[in-house]
């Protein structure tokens, strides 16, 4: 019998309501070292959950479970990325790539070692000591990812990466991203409007309405790809 992973990622039952912004009864379960895509039309919803996800807001019913763990309302538990840039003014790609482990409790310079080892990573070697919010956007980007990253080697969630990069940037920074993924066995939580994008990083796609709340899982098969596009394009038009 083949052994099932446990989860990484368990959203059960999660609600939230504020003005234009409603998730309701939100569920999804993700394994480790497996990845899920969100294909979603109402992105005022997805940046309500993602601060959800990052423990900013408090959900008003339902748990968020890391690794089995209740990390509901917890900040930084593992990494997320918005679509909208949330990177200090001041601070180094290596400042802002040590914060989520110093609020944990590391010291600032044990924090400063482990960045400088994984700089590379993210090919930001020669960035460490630069401003990460004057660098230019893809870099930026790079930098948020690598923050992302150095909260959780194990689970990122993100909102439609590198959307506002020209082609080319984007290309580069996606395929960047792809060669950490699969490097480092992430697991993702992608959100994005983008079904080849969710298909390029994803093993299935959870579409939902507008409330947030699933219409439908399609996997993704590596084998016949034009067909999953085409279910789930057929289950996104029925939003």
């Amino acid at each position: 019998m083949k052994k099932i992973a446990s989860p990484i990622l368990e959203i059960s039952n999660l609600c939230k309501k504020e003005k234009n912004k409603n998730i309701s009864r939100l569920n999804l379960i993700i394994a480790a070292g497996e990845s899920m895509a969100v294909l979603y039309k109402n992105e005022n919803n997805i940046e309500l959950l993602c601060d959800i996800l990052k423990g900013t807001k408090k959900a008003e019913k339902g748990k968020v479970f890391f690794k089995s763990t209740n990390v509901t309302g917890v900040k930084n538990s593992f990494g997320v990325v918005e679509k909208k840039p949330d990177i200090p003014k001041a601070r180094t790609v290596t400042d802002f790539a040590a914060a989520p482990i110093v609020k944990r409790g590391l010291s600032r310079k044990m924090a400063s070692v482990l960045v400088q080892k994984e700089l590379g990573t993210f090919e930001l070697e020669e960035y460490g000591d630069k401003t990460a919010f004057l660098l230019p956007k893809n870099l930026s980007r790079r930098a948020e990812l690598f923050n992302a990253y150095m909260c959780s080697h194990e689970l990122i969630a993100i909102n439609e990466p590198f959307s506002d990069l020209n082609e080319t940037e984007r290309e580069e920074e996606l395929k960047l991203f792809e060669k950490v993924k699969n490097i480092s066995n992430l697991s993702l939580l992608l959100f994005t409007q983008d079904i080849d994008l969710a298909m390029r990083f994803t093993s299935s796609v959870m579409v939902v309405d507008n409330n947030t709340q699933s219409v439908g899982i399609i996997a993704v098969d590596p084998k016949k790809l034009e067909k999953t596009a085409a279910k789930i394009k057929e289950l996104y038009d029925t939003v």
